[in-house]
């Protein structure tokens, strides 16, 4: 009996030849001490880069039961250290390969202006956060095209601008997640002129708050039939008759159009225009233009249950809150 419990230690000793009883594997712990020069910061705080079991070290989550690397947090709070290249800097994705268990990586807040060696795969990467990265711009989304196991995808203040194709992100076949906020972006390019099919169909939740797109993100978004929520929060909206474009996302659950400087104009009940988004749970107006007759207008959404009016036109008016909404249930505004 003794005999084949050690013949069983022998072969899982071979197998997982670089696992260490300490519960690091000596091969990511190299990996990891060659990203340390290129992120200054990650001895700031926590267990420093270099002591002891990796998986304990600030920024480094692991696979309890195999001790693989599965997260690493390397955003930065700061710009001092990053005071001497702030033209920004391009990093070489291949330093990433040995983490064969990585699924969560945050880039956020590194001055990254691009990437090297965007041909070396993390094929089990689900979170890519690059965040912050303002001198990232148009270019990046072409190299985001390989990481074709990512759920969720943050591109929130990275620089881009004008008139962005996320049809570049069609490998991204498991995309539910896509923030995209605090750019600069004015429309979403050849996509929606018929130019190149969108395969994001799995995608759920779309973040494009703090752009400058206007009314025709509207049919735009046409092409994401499954669309669960989707934040629209201050652009540059204004006409409201396009909404009722918006009917195509018979999934959507949740609506924040908030801030925009839209108008009174919202389909009435009964129109042919009429907004029916039949799940909407969550529908945030707040900073607009409207009157009281917004609220006969949203007669139909039978789910809904909470609603958000402040600082709009209506809440100015002393209005009969149930009454004006017709069959809806109460709700919080």
């Amino acid at each position: 009996m003794e005999y084949w419990k050690l013949v069983w230690v022998l072969l899982l000793a071979f197998l997982f030849g670089g696992y260490q009883s300490e519960g690091c594997w000596e091969i990511e712990k190299a990996a990891l001490l060659q990203l340390k020069p290129f992120f200054p910061h990650i001895n700031d705080e926590g267990i420093s880069w270099g002591k002891g079991n990796c998986c304990r070290w600030n920024g480094v989550e692991c696979n309890t039961s195999t001790g693989r690397v599965t997260r690493l947090f390397l955003e930065y709070r700061s710009v001092e250290v990053y005071n001497n290249i702030s033209q920004g800097w391009y990093l070489n994705i291949s330093l990433f390969l040995p983490f064969h268990e990585l699924k969560s990586l945050d880039l956020g807040n590194s001055y990254i202006a691009g990437f090297i060696d965007n041909h070396s795969f993390m094929n089990k990467l689900e979170i890519l956060d690059l965040s912050n990265n303002k001198l990232l711009g148009n270019n990046i989304l072409p190299y985001l095209a390989e990481f074709a196991s990512l759920k969720t995808l943050l591109l929130d203040n990275c620089g881009l601008q004008g008139s962005i194709d996320i049809s570049e992100l069609n490998s991204l076949k498991n995309l539910k997640e896509l923030h995209l906020s605090g750019n600069q972006i004015e429309s979403l390019g050849s996509l929606f002129q018929n130019k190149r099919q969108l395969r994001l169909a799995k995608l759920e939740v779309l973040d494009l708050s703090f752009n400058y797109l206007n009314n025709s993100i509207f049919s735009s978004l046409a092409a994401l039939p499954h669309l669960k929520s989707l934040n629209l929060e201050s652009n540059h909206l204004i006409q409201s008759t396009y909404i009722q474009d918006l009917n195509v996302l018979s999934n959507l659950e949740k609506l924040n159009i908030s801030y925009d400087r839209m108008d009174d104009s919202v389909p009435s009940q009964g129109n042919e225009r009429e907004l029916k988004l039949m799940n909407l749970e969550e529908l945030n107006l707040r900073g607009n233009v409207f009157n009281s007759s917004i609220l006969s207008s949203l007669g139909s959404l039978s789910n809904l249950k909470s609603l958000s009016l402040s600082h709009t036109s209506a809440m100015e008016e002393s209005i009969d809150v149930r009454g004006k909404m017709g069959l809806l249930p109460p709700v919080p505004y």
